[in-house]
């Protein structure tokens, strides 16, 4: 079975770790930051005449506004960028003059900006600071609005763009999910997705249409399915794979489910289930895979699809090393689960966390382990799978010291001879 689970670190922090962004840039974050804004308006307005001294010391505010009222994009660009340099511990005058100054504009204001700043001479970084700037504005604004008027700057091959875009969509179809969808189809038709991937792929349309589908799911499973199915089979996987599903409702997790079983690829079913065991077990550890896989009724195939998923990121995704009790750990939870194959599930980690790097389990110790783990279970499963996952790899040196670990000798001599 090929799926993601023995990918190093880095690859699969990167396929599980997708939708991250858009929590990261979803409304309620911008209005945290804007609550914390709030806050240092009202410590700013709270220093009275001492405030307008420093005001006018710092000078940069006034500068923002020319003398017709409007603002000068190029010294708000550069009054940003200066935010962003000091990382929040510059001149809070300026940050919260920027913030207010924002928050006034209207939603026909913001699109004019946009227009504005496309016809400017700005080098190509503060074009689009500003732009990220106005249309994560305007989301909160007008989310409609914001992804209509973005939607042709996913072109410029920016991922916070993108996700801002996503978010807006996400929030448009809170409100109206109906339009949003046929916005979407609309854009598609008019091939705002094209692309020249040699797999057809475009990372934004994907993320969209998971955006919308998991929406669907919890009001019109029938329609997310129908959005599912309209999309090419080799592509049904990656978008609903990579939608992170926040509830735990029994329904919700059965109508997903039921979605991935109709219109994912038979073939791609269980990686697409266990993309999803990856992130309830960063959530909950391995109690709250069980209760996803008795939520979905796994399949003897999906159950240990996402088991070995579940293991390689605890095991993978960080820089602590590997303990023996996190291997007993792994263990005693894969006995629960997928008893028969718990030496093969942990020869399998053995080796991923020998070739992780960071030193997350050393040769010596893990050769050790898969010795101590064959003893206790009578046979030298644990021990042969690591020697052949490292001999599959080209490490022939260290699968030749496992093969001398072979307690048959008549086994143990015909391995070694192979592995000359």
């Amino acid at each position: 079975m090929k799926l993601i689970h023995w990918l190093p670190p880095l690859v699969v922090l990167v396929i599980v770790g997708i939708w991250i962004g858009i929590q990261r840039l979803s409304i309620s974050a911008m209005e945290n930051e804007n609550a914390m804004l709030q806050k240092h308006i009202a410590a700013v307005r709270s220093l009275g005449p001492r405030s307008a001294s420093l005001h006018t010391q710092a000078g940069a505010p006034e500068k923002l506004v020319q003398a017709n009222g409007a603002i000068d994009w190029k010294e708000f660009a550069a009054q940003l960028a200066e935010v962003q340099r000091s990382e929040g511990t510059g001149d809070m005058r300026t940050k919260v003059h920027l913030q207010q100054r924002m928050q006034a504009m209207s939603p026909q204001e913001i699109c004019a900006a946009l227009d504005e700043i496309a016809a400017l001479d700005l080098p190509a970084a503060a074009r689009t600071m500003l732009r990220q700037v106005l249309i994560q504005l305007l989301t909160q604004k007008n989310p409609a609005l914001a992804v209509q008027r973005g939607i042709d700057h996913l072109q410029d091959n920016n991922e916070r763009i993108s996700w801002l875009l996503v978010g807006a969509l996400q929030e448009w179809a809170k409100q109206d999910v109906g339009k949003a969808a046929t916005w979407l189809d609309q854009q598609s038709a008019a091939g705002k997705f094209a692309t020249t991937s040699l797999d057809g792929r475009n990372l934004s349309r994907m993320r969209f249409e998971a955006t919308l589908i998991g929406l669907l799911l919890a009001t019109d499973p029938a329609a997310a399915a129908r959005r599912l199915g309209a999309l090419p089979e080799d592509q049904r996987m990656d978008v609903i794979g990579n939608y992170e599903l926040s509830s735990v409702n029994d329904a919700i997790q059965a109508a997903l489910a039921k979605l991935i079983r109709d219109q994912v690829p038979a073939k791609d079913q269980a990686q697409t289930f266990a993309k999803q065991a990856a992130r309830w077990v960063a959530q909950g550890g391995y109690p709250r895979v069980t209760e996803y896989l008795d939520q979905i009724k796994a399949s003897p195939s999906e159950r240990i699809a996402c088991v070995e998923q579940a293991i390689a990121t605890t095991i993978l995704p960080n820089n602590q090393q590997v303990t023996r009790e996190d291997f007993d750990t792994m263990r005693a939870w894969v006995g629960t689960q997928v008893p028969d194959a718990i030496d093969s599930i942990t020869g399998k980690a053995l080796c991923a966390a020998v070739r992780a790097g960071d030193h997350k389990l050393v040769f010596a110790e893990a050769a050790e382990l898969a010795v101590q783990y064959s003893q206790a279970s009578g046979s030298d499963n644990v021990l042969m799978i690591l020697m052949d996952q490292l001999a599959a790899s080209g490490d022939k040196a260290r699968a030749r010291i496992l093969a001398g670990k072979i307690s048959d000798e008549n086994r143990r001599a015909a391995i070694l001879k192979l592995l000359e």
